[in-house]
């Protein structure tokens, strides 16, 4: 067998023996390595990606990545994506249904650094009421006669809400430690935002035109009798030098799906992860893809992992973090002859984001490449009362309603003109573009009228949890390690889908309000039997209280097990409507703290 000629380690590389072993390095795990060296304890972390940061262990000098703004590289080759054919997940809707074999069911990046490596940074905090979410509507329900709240009915077609084992205050002085950690800009001009102990670390960077004229359309927009609130989006991208080397982003486009070629976007890798490497305590192992927790009983005693050569090692520690993602961290326990999965909930309630996409097309260019993918959005669709602490209830025809969606994202096309232009044009559409390829294709790639002109509103609405939306163990299909892959079975409840119903049209309101023409609802998640497009993963493991129904407890540790705790977003009961990542990373702090008995930093 032929050896790597750069070792996959980096960090500590004489670190023998551990008191933590962590499995995933983005968000929750970079996050937990930190803390947890930061309190003195020896942590390895295993990563199943490649690295893009070589260097990164450099104490004197923020290392220059292999990232860049390259479309052919991300769009086309997938740098940083998981291989589908070497790593396939199946789908269905129901579990009647036969599973199919599909290989982007809502695969994240394999990186070190994980997902958020490639995200735009979006960075909003959860509302207050979210953490108490089904102890809320039921009490709106009780006290307003008529109210109907889908999933909240008591009958078979019920979702399987339930409230956080903590509440926002608990959590909030962790948001601002993760705040202060990855460097997130922004400014408290959302009235829906819950408060807030401590201003934002940085100021918010340069508007993108396509936000101003977005905005303008929201001001125009009637809702509820009043006109739309926009404000300004929160992104853990740094918008002036920060005290770790990073410099500010110079807004060169090709954020969201891409890697930051200067590490202005606060990566874990160059954040956190870079941190807990520099400690003198941490131990990193990259391409290396855990297979199994041995485990006797109710204690994980050592991991197995294929390494980046292609061999069976084993790794030991005195504890054990799951942070892989909800579908892996999942899927691990059940390779793992289902480990802490006593109460039947392991790989249940699992969640992402409705996300609702209206666009239009304005006559103007609006310069989709120039900023940060997101400078602005609206939360009124949320359905909270200002300060977030309380539900909406919207008057109807047919009686009181609350209608639980989600933030939405003032957007556009990045500008890719092989992927997005170059592919509708070209292969896409018939007549004078895909057919004869001449001058009508090259005077539309000159126009870009994706890339240039295309406005919209991207919704991430809150999906209720379901016992019945769940992976498992696919029981034929196998991936490149022989290990069985990832089964997901999905469908939309009624709770999200009337939201959705209700808010498009005050969307499409705001894109002709902005100077579209029209406005036109893409395909849907859902709307043609595809597998949800979010890249939002929630659930898997539910923290909570009562280890009947659920997997971890309120620390992220394992009903069933005395040394194996979650800290992704697999621990989520709810999804809200928010970006999750900033929620990701005040629970593993949370999480991380408590295991090592030390104070959030603020």
């Amino acid at each position: 067998m032929r050896k790597r000629a750069v070792p996959a380690v980096l960090g500590n590389t004489t670190l023998a023996t551990f008191d933590v072993c962590i499995i995933g390095s983005g968000a929750g795990g970079g996050t937990a390595a930190h803390v947890l060296t930061q309190a003195g304890k020896n942590v390895l972390v295993i990563e199943a990606g490649p690295n893009p940061f070589p260097g990164l262990d450099d104490p004197d000098v923020v290392p220059m990545p292999l990232h860049s703004n390259d479309e052919l590289k991300y769009s086309v080759r997938g740098y940083i994506d998981q291989i589908g054919a070497l790593e396939p997940r199946t789908w269905r809707q129901r579990a009647t249904d036969a599973a199919q074999v599909r290989a982007s069911v809502n695969t994240l990046p394999k990186t070190v650094g994980g997902a958020f490596t490639h995200a735009d940074c979006k960075t909003p905090r959860f509302n207050a009421v979210d953490f108490r979410l089904k102890s809320a509507v039921e009490e709106l329900i009780a006290a307003t006669p008529g109210l109907a709240v889908p999933g909240f009915g008591g009958d078979a077609g019920s979702a399987n809400f339930a409230d956080w084992p903590f509440s926002y205050d608990d959590l909030e002085p962790f948001y601002v430690e993760a705040e202060r950690l990855y460097g997130v800009q922004g400014t408290d001009d959302n009235p829906f935002a819950s408060p807030r102990s401590a201003p934002y670390p940085m100021p918010p960077g340069v508007a993108m035109y396509l936000g101003v004229v977005l905005t303008r359309g929201a001001l125009a927009t009637s809702f509820l009798g009043s006109p739309l609130h926009p404000h300004t989006y929160p992104a853990a991208i740094a918008s002036r030098p920060t005290d770790d080397g990073r410099p500010a982003c110079v807004d060169c486009g090709l954020c969201s799906g891409f890697g930051c070629p200067s590490n202005a976007k606060g990566s874990p890798a160059v954040t956190s992860l870079r941190r807990a490497l520099l400690s003198g305590r941490c131990q990193l192992r990259h391409d290396a893809q855990v297979v199994r927790l041995v485990h006797t009983g109710s204690h994980v005693g050592a991991v197995e992992y294929i390494d980046a050569d292609g061999a069976l090692q084993t790794a030991t520690a005195d504890a054990f973090m799951l942070a892989a993602s909800p579908i892996e961290s999942a899927r691990l326990c059940l390779l793992s002859e289902g480990l802490g999965n006593g109460s039947g909930q392991v790989g249940r309630n699992l969640m992402f984001h409705l996300q609702s996409n209206v666009n239009g097309f304005l006559p103007e260019r609006v310069h989709g490449q120039r900023g940060r993918a997101v400078t602005h959005g609206i939360t009124d669709f949320r359905g909270v009362e200002p300060g977030g602490d309380a539900l909406r209830v919207v008057p109807m025809p047919d009686g009181p309603r609350v209608y639980l969606g989600g933030i939405c994202e003032f957007s556009s096309s990045q500008g890719l003109p092989i992927t997005e232009d170059g592919g509708v044009y070209a292969v896409d559409l018939p007549g004078p573009f895909g057919r004869r390829r001449g001058i009508g294709l090259k005077n539309a790639l000159r126009d870009g009228a994706l890339g240039q002109h295309l406005i919209g509103l991207i919704m991430q609405a809150e999906d209720a949890p379901q016992l019945g939306n769940m992976m498992d163990l696919d029981p034929t299909v196998r991936d490149v390690f022989d290990r069985p892959v990832p089964r997901v079975t999905y469908a939309s409840h009624a709770f999200e889908r009337a939201s959705r119903v209700f808010y498009v049209p005050f969307m499409r309101d705001v894109v002709t309000n902005a100077g579209a023409s029209q406005a036109f609802v893409n395909p849907t998640d859902g709307a043609l039997g595809d597998p949800p497009s979010s890249s939002h993963v929630l659930g898997t493991l539910r923290m909570g209280t009562d280890p009947a129904t659920s997997v971890v407890d309120a620390g992220g540790r394992f009903h069933d097990v005395d040394n194996l705790w979650a800290c992704d977003g697999s621990v989520f009961p709810t999804s809200s409507g928010y970006n999750p990542t900033l929620t990701i990373i005040a629970v593993a702090l949370r999480i991380a703290h408590g295991i090592a008995g030390t104070a959030p930093i603020l």
